[in-house]
């Protein structure tokens, strides 16, 4: 890969930081790799050997414990899977799977780490980056979990249309990662979806949701 066009593609503002030379570094200990919807794309229990970098598409951060796939982050277009795990362990302690066909820039984890020594502002870039991502994930993790099903499911609704800048969307997950996001069975988040379609806060058809009373989704959010 050409540095300009690793310039071009690599949009998280820690890259800001680098020179010529460290895009030089990267691009000649790095691979672009293709993943259809649903692939793996790091294995939970395999070895740290990149820092993965999604370039296009969607991916989702899983923990299995005891048998249980927590989903604890989605990660979109332009930001890194992972990364608060890459230099704790030499064991991956999560899986990422493709929740649509994507695109990941893997870098080889001993250049990204030789890059962290030699240019102090990335390595405390990538530090600010790693607790941006901690502190997100537990407040996603208080604001489902410490709600009941239905004041998790208006949370998680009311999100995703921030996300979208939309009262309409359609979500790129199935019943079943949304159940895993918010802690709830995939029984119980059908039940509650077809329970606000008929209370008329909500239309639902597949994927695709339109809010009708944002008003009531955000008080449910807000006392559930």
């Amino acid at each position: 890969m050409q540095i300009n066009e690793l310039k071009d593609i690599l949009e998280h503002e820690c890259f800001e930081t680098l020179s010529n030379m460290d895009f030089e570094n990267i691009a000649k200990n790095s691979t672009v790799l293709s993943f259809k919807k649903g692939e793996n794309i790091i294995k939970q229990g395999s070895f740290v050997t990149h820092i993965c970098y999604v370039l296009d598409g969607l991916a989702k951060f899983n923990v299995e414990t005891n048998n249980t796939t927590n989903t604890l982050r989605i990660i979109p277009k332009n930001r890194f899977i992972g990364i608060q795990y890459a230099f704790c362990d030499k064991i991956n302690h999560f899986s990422a799977i493709a929740i649509e066909n994507s695109k990941i820039l893997m870098i080889d984890i001993n250049a990204f780490k030789q890059l962290m020594t030699t240019n102090g502002f990335f390595a405390l870039e990538i530090s600010k980056t790693i607790s941006i991502i901690c502190e997100k994930m537990v407040s996603r993790i208080l604001l489902y979990r410490t709600k009941n099903i239905e004041g998790s499911l208006a949370s998680f609704i009311t999100h995703y249309a921030k996300i979208f800048n939309s009262n309409e969307y359609t979500i790129p997950f199935s019943r079943v990662e949304i159940s895993e996001m918010i802690g709830y069975s995939r029984e119980s988040v059908i039940h509650t979806f077809t329970k606000f379609s008929k209370d008329g806060i909500i239309k639902v058809k597949d994927k695709n949701i339109k809010i009708i009373d944002e008003d009531l989704l955000k008080h449910i959010s807000q006392i559930g």
